[in-house]
């Protein structure tokens, strides 16, 4: 039975921080994009996707050593920050190396967020619907993905790029003011 009244009101709100930061965090693609409009040649976008992929692998097990010290919740304010900044970045450099550090730090919220959020959805359910709530919780991270990547697209092809970015900035602005406000500080700590 995976009825949405088995899952404690706290998952929920969870997830709808996750939804409403998820609507602003569009698809890779578009920083691909981002440095080949910046300059970059398809050589030295492949070795920075590279080194981004590897930043984020390499950040994944220090974020959840931190934040089963530090708490969830604080590990993901640290990632949303982090794309917050890059984002903003994105939006307003032109520099083909500005642009390329960025996509390197952007590494960093990517290990942060991958590996602390599913712990964070696993910590607020019991143990036996612990599967089930990963589910549901990968299931909004994935929609509102590609709820986010239509409304890139179309930003992008109709304003241009800064307006991608700056969507993805506001909405990052607002999953930081609900994850204060929807899940109080020490929840899901193990």
């Amino acid at each position: 039975d995976i009825s949405f009244r088995h899952m404690p009101p706290i998952y929920w709100k969870y997830l709808l921080v996750t939804a409403l930061f998820g609507i602003g965090c569009s698809s890779n693609a578009f920083l691909i994009l981002r440095m080949q409009e910046a300059g970059g040649s398809l050589e030295t976008t492949i070795l920075i996707y590279s080194a981004f992929n590897l930043v984020a692998a390499l950040v994944s097990y220090p974020a959840g050593y931190l934040s089963d010290h530090w708490g969830r919740r604080t590990m993901l304010l640290i990632s949303f920050l982090v794309f917050l900044i890059a984002y903003l970045g994105f939006a307003l450099f032109q520099n083909s190396i500005l642009i390329s550090g960025l996509f390197v730090v952007y590494g960093v919220y990517q290990g942060i967020f991958r590996s602390v959020g599913k712990a964070f959805a696993a910590d607020l359910i019991r143990t036996e619907l612990r599967a089930t709530g990963i589910g549901w919780y990968s299931a909004t991270v994935g929609l509102f993905q590609l709820v986010a990547g239509i409304v890139a697209g179309e930003l992008w092809d109709h304003i241009g790029h800064a307006a991608v970015f700056y969507n993805g900035a506001s909405f990052a602005i607002v999953g930081i003011i609900a994850l204060l406000l929807l899940v109080p500080k020490g929840i899901g700590n193990k």
